[in-house]
């Protein structure tokens, strides 16, 4: 028997897509950014900013109109499959990048990298888990280490940008990718045992608010993407562990600049 799904509170709507919203137009602009810090011409910049956002707008699409037509719907008989070919994108997605020459050059620089990251402040958003925990449409089991967790990633991922920009060393950043990775492996864990597909932890109510609107955001957008950015910044930072070392002061100033 099917749990019921209360409907989601506006504000919360508002939030979670004014967040996926900012994540689609932002790592298009600052990829413009870097083509053009990069001596890129005009044109070839807007050609791969452009690119970027049908990429990520075919993407946020589709998680909106699968939704609609009740395509993640999640029972004890229906598995959300959909939600898992979702989650293929973390394997796909760093591949895709690394594959992607001109954009993986741009992602070497730290400022580049430094600047996407910023973008991970945004893991505050999990605080509205403990919300919906309140207003019973999620599981403690599941609420309150995943917004708690989200939490502290995004608080300290402004450690992460700081390092990225002002030094030469790569744990750090490094540190905090994985820490995000662990963060996201105990978040989707106790997502998928308490769900009704798999009803391994039996929980009143189940985390089905995740099969709607807007949660459906979360596995089908947003988690996905920041596993990317992470497994990303991962790799870059091990493939070129001394690009940035005595550069610390021109892209500080540089940042600095940018940001006057």
């Amino acid at each position: 028997m099917d749990h019921p799904i209360p409907d989601v509170p506006v504000s919360i709507t508002i939030l979670v897509v004014s967040v996926a919203v900012v994540f689609t137009v932002w790592v298009p602009v600052i990829m413009y950014r870097a083509a053009i810090r990069h001596g890129r011409s005009t044109s070839e910049s807007l050609r791969l900013a452009g690119a970027l956002m049908v990429v990520f707008a075919v993407w946020f699409g589709l998680s909106v109109g699968y939704t609609q037509v009740e395509a993640f719907h999640d029972g004890p008989d229906r598995p959300p499959w959909l939600v898992y070919l979702f989650f293929a994108l973390i394997v796909i997605g760093p591949i895709a990048v690394a594959r992607w020459s001109s954009l993986d050059e741009l992602l070497a620089d730290r400022r580049t990298l430094a600047e996407l990251l910023i973008s991970q402040t945004a893991r505050w958003l999990g605080c509205v888990f403990l919300v919906l925990e309140v207003g019973g449409q999620l599981p403690g089991f599941f609420a309150y280490p995943a917004a708690f967790g989200d939490v502290a990633v995004g608080l300290t991922a402004c450690v992460a940008v700081i390092a990225l920009i002002w030094s030469t060393s790569t744990s750090i950043p490094i540190a905090w990718s994985v820490l995000g990775l662990l963060d996201f492996v105990g978040a989707v864990g106790t997502a998928f045992l308490a769900s009704q597909a798999l009803a391994m932890v039996h929980t009143d109510p189940p985390t089905s608010v995740f099969t709607q609107w807007p949660m459906v955001l979360f596995p089908t957008y947003l988690v996905p993407f920041s596993i990317i950015l992470h497994i990303t910044t991962i790799r870059v930072l091990l493939a070129n562990p001394r690009r940035a070392r005595g550069e610390r002061t021109s892209v500080a100033t540089s940042a600095m600049t940018a940001s006057g």
